[in-house]
């Protein structure tokens, strides 16, 4: 791989969330596109100048290195064409203030516990009025049932502690089956969250996740904004869905932060190294918070997402 190549797949595309692809047009030309954002105007396509017609229709004189080397020169041509024509993106980039999610979404989010007397009469509420949609997300997901789970409503989140060995809430698993209500999480390749919820996977096609009732905000990204080689993430995947944030990006915290040391406990947990919680109330307010804001950012990215389709749309359903 070339300098630009490298440069623009590793230092540009995965720092920023942005997606790329290499191709040939019809004529034998390389090219490379960017894609940048959500809106048509963020995304660019970059030719390369030299004429390939010729090994388009199979020339025989190029050895089958040769014809590797030639297609790795050409991507470093367009490669190269990308960083110089993306330049003033790029430093738009580069100049925006760096934060994290925590100080994006300040606000103490509203907590209940989904074991105890609130957390019971909550959830009555909730299937009185049951939302169109929540966010999901899962702490020390290793383990079936996870260590932790929250459920993310637009008005508060539910916090559920799983008693080791045992299965979820009654409330929990009827909502994971209810199909009326669509679940929107943020998960990885591994989809670790919905396995350790018990949630079936398809056997192959994992598209169907960019719609109701299961909606993964990294399939739903790719369809969005480009499919990339590595998994964006809930951060860069929040900056590029809420326009109101185009002045920030969103990194991730670094190792000594509260939020690793949380992520550090729950994997202790899980691994048998540390004692299993007995209840939400094992978590301080602050420890909370954090779970929270991963279910609760998941469902504004989501909510984001739908706003801008549907204005898209001029008013009319998206399918999400």
């Amino acid at each position: 791989m070339g300098k630009s190549t490298q440069d623009l797949q590793q230092k540009v595309c995965q720092k920023y969330g942005w997606s790329y692809h290499y191709n040939k047009d019809t004529s034998g030309q390389w090219y490379v596109e960017v894609v940048a954002g959500m809106n048509i105007d963020n995304k660019y396509r970059f030719t390369s100048p030299n004429d390939n017609s010729s090994l388009q229709k199979g020339n025989k004189c190029l050895t089958k290195k040769q014809k590797d080397q030639h297609d790795k020169a050409e991507k470093e041509i367009v490669s190269a064409m990308a960083l110089e024509g993306l330049a003033s993106q790029i430093a738009h980039e580069e100049a925006k203030n760096c934060c994290q999610l925590s100080e994006i979404f300040p606000n103490p989010i509203q907590i209940y516990d989904s074991m105890n007397r609130q957390g019971i009469n909550i959830w009555k509420k909730f299937w009185t009025n049951p939302p169109q949609v929540v966010g999901i997300d899962t702490e020390g997901n290793q383990t079936s049932p996870p260590v932790l789970v929250q459920i993310s409503t637009p008005e508060y989140t539910i916090l559920e502690a799983p008693p080791k060995h045992k299965t979820l809430s009654s409330n929990l698993t009827r909502l994971l089956r209810d199909n009326t209500i669509t679940k929107i999480f943020c998960d990885n390749g591994s989809h670790a969250d919905k396995v350790a919820l018990g949630m079936d996977l398809p056997s192959s096609d994992l598209s169907e996740y960019a719609n109701p009732p299961i909606i993964d905000l990294e399939v739903l990204s790719g369809k969005l904004f480009g499919v990339t080689k590595v998994a964006r993430g809930l951060a860069k995947i929040v900056s590029m869905s809420m326009p109101e944030l185009s002045h920030v990006r969103i990194a991730k915290p670094r190792g000594t932060s509260q939020r690793f040391k949380n992520i550090g406990r729950f994997a202790l947990i899980e691994q048998g190294k540390a004692r299993p919680l007995r209840g939400v109330d094992d978590l301080s307010e602050r420890e909370q918070q954090y779970c929270a804001l991963d279910s609760w950012c998941t469902l504004q990215a989501y909510l984001s997402i739908r706003r801008r389709m549907v204005g898209e749309e001029d008013g009319g359903s998206a399918g999400l």
